[in-house]
């Protein structure tokens, strides 16, 4: 695997862990604190996370792995 390819699944792999914390923690301790602001830009960032994930996923060569 060359180094291209390899920091791509490791920036997935980065990205994904900091999505699933907003979806097991953040999400629900802001709803809980009150932070309407802080939910939304949660909810946000969520749906940018995923975005930039699947890019990162479609530009992988499965024949360089």
């Amino acid at each position: 695997m060359d180094n291209c390819t390899y920091n791509k699944l490791k920036l997935m792999h980065k990205l994904s862990k900091v999505k699933s914390f907003i979806e097991m923690f953040g999400k629900k301790d802001a709803k809980v604190a009150k932070h309407t602001k802080c939910d939304k830009l949660l909810a946000e960032l969520h749906k940018d996370l995923s975005k930039h994930i699947r890019a990162l996923h479609k530009a992988i060569d499965p024949e360089k792995l």
